[in-house]
């Protein structure tokens, strides 16, 4: 049976490096891309709690802008369109 050819200790270290290096950086990637994924799904619950929470309001005093860091708030007026002719 003859011998097969090899690289050298060298060569095969800088390698198995570059191969080692790119798993643990699609690892972080991974990791990072399932972090995010479960932060936009914090996000869409808590902009579906935000929604209903100005559904109630709205139910309670019709159609309103809120001061939010005093809790004060005016009626929003819509102005009517004005038809040029």
């Amino acid at each position: 049976m003859a011998d097969k050819a090899k690289l050298t200790e060298e060569e095969l270290k800088s390698i198995q490096t570059a191969v080692s290096n790119l798993n643990q950086a699609k690892t972080i990637l991974g990791d990072a891309t399932n972090q995010a994924h479960k932060a936009q799904i914090q996000v869409n619950a808590m902009e579906e709690a935000m929604a209903t929470s100005q559904k109630e309001l709205e139910n309670t005093y019709g159609s309103i802008s809120v001061d939010l860091s005093t809790g004060e708030y005016e009626e929003v007026v819509e102005e009517a369109e004005t038809v040029e002719e």
